[in-house]
């Protein structure tokens, strides 16, 4: 036999004898280390994954799913690697959400809460995602309001204003409204007058939404305070509606002359047999703490005014502001206000001359100077260049060729043309130029129509 032949007859022998390792399920309980295993009996694609602290390697190979330095050790979110059931290095899956543009598999993997084309990416409200702080699908949290039945988690997230049980709507039956947990008639209640949490203030009731006073015995609500429109010169017959100077208010109409049993005391038609201030007769005011029953100053009380001061004192504790739901009391408000007494509640009354309540809040008072520029006169006016603020209004700080306009008490136009009305009692050359008003406004008499002022 040659050499050749010898070495193939060798090398088919061998061939034969050589057997492929195919790994089997009991070659993993067989207590070698062979196949695919990492560490004995344990890793690879069939046996079971290997315990922490034996040879790996892969995540695989772990039953805890991370191999670390050809060792199973504890998953970690912290571990700088991508293991476990993480999206991303140490993020996502149980760890903490991944930031924009690391990898997701679905929006609890993101910060943002959305995620796109396996990337975490910036929420949107208009992506059609229930994601970041959304509550409904893009609506609700930053975004826009949700409309009744979508999620939500306050009352703000809904357009109703009402959130019930993490759902929008409005679970209260007409004309109430939902106000948080609460169904509140916004016409009437006084604690959500027109909308959710405005208060009316002390004293004020809610009418049709808006705040304001509730007075009784057909008395009107006028200037912050209650009047008989049956005998207030200023408000005669209604709301702002004065009597000219020298009138009086009778039966809610102006005239020359009282009527009704009334006498004219002054500028009052007094009924003499009760008026406390014109008790019998027009000069007698009856002393502090008694009353005029009558015609006679006394302590008795007739219904429904009550007794106070110790037994001396008549007082209508229904809408005396001196003595408002009780004999002591008082009803103070700043800035120029006079006080009012509402139903035994204190509320703002008529404003003193000068001052107005511009911002319409009753518990500041009459807080507005009418003197200054920007409510002057009245509430809004701002006096525009070169002009000043009196007391009348804006006016010029003086007119050429003297300074008549200095002692007016305003001035305004009149056919384009600047007419002045004077101070009482002022001595002031007027220039041609300018006319001397025609008449004087209401509360000042006559002007005499000469070229010197010689006072209204």
């Amino acid at each position: 036999m040659s050499a050749r032949l010898l070495m193939l007859w060798v090398g088919a022998a061998l061939l034969a004898s050589c057997q492929v390792f195919v790994p089997s399920a009991g070659a993993c309980n067989d207590g070698r280390l062979d196949g695919e295993e990492t560490d004995l009996d344990c890793g690879g694609s069939v046996c079971a994954p290997c315990a922490m602290g034996q040879l790996c390697v892969a995540d695989a190979d772990c039953s805890s799913q991370a191999c670390s330095l050809n060792r199973c050790v504890a998953r970690s979110c912290f571990d700088g690697a991508k293991n476990g059931i993480e999206t991303d290095v140490d993020c996502g899956g149980q760890c903490s959400p991944c930031q924009l543009m690391q990898a997701c598999q679905v929006a609890g993997d993101c910060a943002s809460g959305a995620c796109a084309k396996g990337l975490c990416v910036a929420a949107q409200c208009n992506d059609g995602l229930l994601n970041g702080t959304e509550t409904g699908q893009d609506c609700g949290g930053s975004c826009p309001a949700c409309a009744d039945g979508k999620g939500c988690r306050r009352d703000a997230d809904c357009q109703s204003g009402a959130c019930t049980d993490g759902t929008c709507g409005n679970p209260c039956v007409a004309p109430l409204s939902a106000c948080g947990a609460q169904c509140v008639n916004a016409q009437q209640d006084p604690a959500n007058c027109g909308t959710c949490g405005h208060a009316c203030q002390p004293g004020e009731l809610c009418t049709a939404g808006v705040c304001g006073g509730a007075c009784l015995g057909g008395s009107l609500f006028c200037g912050g305070g209650c009047v008989d429109p049956k005998s207030n010169p200023l408000h005669c017959g209604g709301c702002n509606q004065p009597c000219a100077m020298g009138q009086f208010c009778v039966a809610g109409a102006c005239a020359s002359a009282c009527a009704g049993g009334a006498v004219a005391c002054g500028p009052d038609c007094a009924v003499l047999s009760r008026d406390a201030k014109h008790c019998g007769s027009c000069p007698n005011a009856c002393p502090q703490g008694t009353a005029c029953v009558g015609g006679q100053c006394s302590i008795g009380c007739p219904a429904p005014l009550a007794v106070c001061a110790n037994g001396t004192q008549c007082v209508d504790t229904a809408n005396d502001p001196a003595h408002c739901g009780n004999c002591t009391t008082a009803c103070p408000f700043p800035n120029g206000a006079f006080p009012a007494c509402v139903a035994g509640q204190c509320g703002l009354g008529p404003c003193a001359p000068n001052f107005a309540d511009c911002n319409g809040l009753p518990g500041d008072g009459c807080e507005a100077d009418l003197s200054f520029s920007g409510n002057c006169g009245a509430c809004g006016i701002t006096c525009s260049g070169g002009e000043t603020c009196t007391p009348g209004g804006c006016c010029l700080p003086s007119l050429p060729p003297g300074t008549y306009q200095s002692s007016c008490l305003n001035c305004v136009a009149c056919n384009g043309q600047l007419i002045c009305l004077c101070k009482d009692n002022a001595q002031v050359p007027q220039p041609a130029s300018i006319p001397l008003a025609p008449a004087c406004p209401a509360g000042i008499t006559n002007c005499n129509g000469v070229l010197l002022c010689n006072g209204c």
